[in-house]
Parts: structure tokens; sequence; C-alpha cells
């Protein structure tokens, strides 16, 4: 096969998206690949172990103005001439506008091709969405409304990361038979090789440091954890924009958390993981995923897992997670509390967590998807549903 990826919005960090991409590209056999991505992108996958051939849309050294480089990224990438190629898939790794126009552009001009467009999750009305900033969520919002738009206009198939999502898609028009369902996964194989950390900590967190990742959910759940009792330790780990951390450290001294909280940023593999294996508990109070990669991780490493009930998460980690009715920080704490309390309960729901994991792994996941991205140019109906 001969893709061409739109890996456009690429920014910084790690999503969990970008993540699923570069694992899977890895391991596809017999494909001729390149990337359309800005600098920044392309020293990601290679720094991630993907090689291959990349057409680059912008070479900032750092990401500031977001709507400036979007739109710069988008007119670059609708230069790169499509036609004569032989391109197959034009693939799409996220539905933010710099992966989703070009792709349509392309797909009008060039009839031939097939559009496989992935979503990982719908944006929650911004009336409802976790966050102080309306105008940001309303644009988030808005955005990924006008990406769908778009995308039910000429995709040839899209692929969601969980049921949950696929059934929220076509509740708001998309065509289910268009919607195939493979999950994500972990590098089973390389988290067995990594070794605990001496920095022990009672309880983690990894992910991006933003509002809707739960992060200031911790502070209140972590100061009724500490009037009960003041030797239980946090680490927080993941990155996040200059102003949300400078406020997550504020908010820390402010509640005189310092002592139980150590926001560590972002760590190398062998630190992180070396982390995870050496904590107790994995607290996600995240309010919107797709999957939850990280939370898969943590299982992994062993660790039960205390988060919000997200309606994913009942289809996805039947077990070795506990999870919190929304906004009740006291019950979250107090279930932390019990896991710390019960060696014989936290252990238990170790061995369902690591069972769990267990059943998603990149090796299998890049196969299945293989299978799907062969049956969506030949279109004839014989991709079947990925089961868990």
């Amino acid at each position: 096969m001969k893709i061409l990826a739109l890996m456009n919005s690429y920014t910084q960090g790690l999503s969990g998206g970008d993540v699923r991409f570069m694992e899977i590209m890895k391991r596809m056999e017999n494909i001729d690949l390149t990337i359309t991505t800005s600098s920044l992108g392309k020293k990601m996958c290679i720094n991630s172990g993907l090689k291959t051939k990349f057409f680059i849309t912008s070479n900032e050294k750092s990401f500031k103005n977001l709507s400036a480089t979007y739109l710069q990224r988008i007119l670059k990438a609708l230069k790169f001439n499509v036609k004569g190629r032989g391109y197959d898939i034009i693939y799409s790794t996220s539905d933010f506008l710099p992966d989703v126009i070009p792709a349509f552009i392309w797909k009008l001009k060039n009839k031939n091709i097939k559009w496989v467009q992935n979503i990982h999750h719908l944006y929650k009305n911004p009336l409802k969405r976790k966050g102080k900033n309306f105008v940001v969520n309303l644009i988030g919002f808005l955005s990924q409304r006008i990406s769908f738009f778009f995308i039910k206009k000429s995709v040839n198939a899209i692929i969601t990361v969980s049921p949950y999502t696929k059934k929220e898609l076509i509740n708001i028009g998309f065509e289910g038979n268009k919607i195939k369902v493979n999950y994500n996964g972990i590098d089973t194989n390389k988290m067995k090789n990594f070794i605990s950390s001496e920095n022990k900590y009672d309880c983690v967190f990894l992910g991006r440091l933003n509002v809707s990742k739960g992060i200031f959910d911790l502070l209140d759940i972590w100061k009724i954890i500490n009037e009960k009792n003041p030797n239980i330790y946090l680490a927080i780990i993941g990155f996040g924009d200059k102003k949300t951390e400078d406020e997550l450290k504020d908010r820390i001294k402010i509640n005189s958390l310092e002592k139980n909280i150590n926001v560590l940023g972002y760590l190398e593999d062998k630190k992180l993981f070396g982390i995870l294996k050496s904590s107790k508990i994995f607290v996600f109070p995240s309010h919107e995923e797709g999957f939850g990669i990280v939370v898969c991780e943590a299982m992994a490493c062993g660790l039960p897992v205390v988060a919000w009930d997200l309606p994913v998460y009942r289809e996805i980690y039947t077990k070795g997670m506990i999870t919190v009715s929304i906004n009740d920080v006291a019950e979250f704490a107090e279930k932390i509390l019990e896991l710390l309390d019960d060696k014989k309960l936290c252990d238990k729901i170790s061995l369902d967590a690591i069972e769990t994991a267990s059943r998603y792994d990149w090796d299998e996941i890049s196969i299945k998807e293989t299978n799907l991205l062969k049956n969506s140019i030949l279109e004839d109906g014989g991709y079947e549903e990925i089961k868990n």
C-alpha cells in the first residue's frame, strides 16, 4: 500500500492519537509511507523509531500561535501535488482541521484515492465541558463540527478506538457502515523490560496537564486525603502549556500540598515506567477519553486505577479499575484510601489490571489496522468488526 498520512496538527508533547499512529505504522509491512507534518512532528516520529518520507509544512522550533500555524500548514499541504504519485490511501491521524481539510481537497481532486479518517473522541458541548475558558471550549467544539462536515462528504472509512465513540458518531449522523472500531494498544514486550524506580510514590498521575484531564480535581482530592493521612504522596507526570503548569504549581502551594505532590514534568520512558512500576495506585480523573492509553500502560505496570466513571471505560476496562461518580472528589479520595489500607484488595485489582492490559497489544492492533486499510481500498465489505 502507498499511504499519504496527515500528522499535520502535531504541536508539542504526545497525544494518544500521535502514539497510535506511530506505533501502528512502525509495525506495518509492505507499505510506502509519506507523512505530511511539521518539523516538530518529523522529529517526534524519528525519535519514536518511525523513519520514512516526510513533507514538511512548517519549521517552527517551538509552538506558539495555534490559528496562524494551523492556517500555514493547511495552505502548505495543499501545495503538495498528490495526482500521479500512486497513493492508495490518504490517512488522517486526527480530526483537527489541518489533518482534514487537505485530505478533503486531495480526495476531491483524486477520486480513486481512499480517505481513511481517525476520530478518537467527540468534544463535549462547551457549556458542559470541564474548564474555565468557554471561548476555547467553543472553538474546539465548532472546529470539530466543521471537520465532521467535510468528513461526512467524502470519507471512505472512519477508524475509532471504542464502540462508545462509534455510537456517538452514528447519533450525530455518520453512516455506521463506514465506522470501524480498532482499539488502541501498548507495547507489552517493551514494558516488561522496565525496572521499578527507587523513587516510590503512593499514587501517580500521567497525562497532558490541562483542565479536561482533571489535574485541578487532583488538588481537591489531595486536600481531603491530606486531612485524613498527611503521609500519602502523589507524582504528577506530564507536559502542558506554561500557563497551566504555573497555575498548577501555584495552587499546590496555596493549598499547602508541596510536601505531598511532586510535579515531575515530562519524563523519558525509562524514568516514567520506573515510577509507574514502583507506585501503588494510578489516579486519573480525566473528564473525556476516547480510550485512555496511559490507563492501559499503568494497568500493564500492575497499578489499580481510580478514575471518573466515563462510559468508554465500561466497554474497555471491565476489570482493574475503580470508577467514581464524576466530580465526587470525596468519594474519589475515599477509594484511594481504601486501596492503600487494604493490601489484599489492592493486589487483586492489580492482577485484574495486568490481565485487562494484556488484551491490547500494538502488534495485534497493527495487523487489524492493515486489514482495515486493505479492505477500504478494495471496498469489498469484508472487514469484520474487531471484538474486545
